[in-house]
């Protein structure tokens, strides 16, 4: 089930990675203006996130209780990411036929859920990285 969150969080990403990558900034979240272009920020660095914890938990030298934090982040993160992912879907869509009103305000709401439970992920893997 894992595999295949981490699939799909990675295929969002990269989805999202030519919109980001078009502004040539560093920084996705610097660049980013619109509702869907935060989101779609939030997606590539969950995207990241997972790959990353991924490498630590695999490590031997990560202690035991380093690796259960970061998959309870990461636990904790999926859903909320799922969320955005489903959100930014129907924004796109609701946006295509002229009316997104309604469903940027839902995009706004699962980005805003999914934010700290990312930095949560982040920090964890901060942590570990040094």
């Amino acid at each position: 089930m894992t595999k295949i969150l981490r699939t799909f969080a990675l295929a969002i990403a990269l989805a999202a990675t030519p919109a980001c990558a078009s502004l040539e900034l560093p920084n996705p979240f610097a660049a980013a203006r619109s509702a869907d272009q935060h989101s779609y920020a939030l997606l590539q660095t969950y995207a990241s996130l997972v790959e990353e914890a991924a490498d630590i938990v695999r490590n031997p030298a990560t202690p035991t209780e380093a690796r259960r934090a970061i998959g309870q982040a990461e636990r904790t993160a999926t859903p909320t990411i799922e969320a955005l992912a489903a959100a930014l879907a129907a924004y796109n869509t609701a946006r295509n036929a002229g009316d997104a009103e309604a469903a940027r305000v839902r995009l706004d709401q699962a980005r805003a859920e999914a934010e700290a439970p990312v930095a949560a992920l982040a920090s964890l893997i901060d942590t570990a990285q040094h």
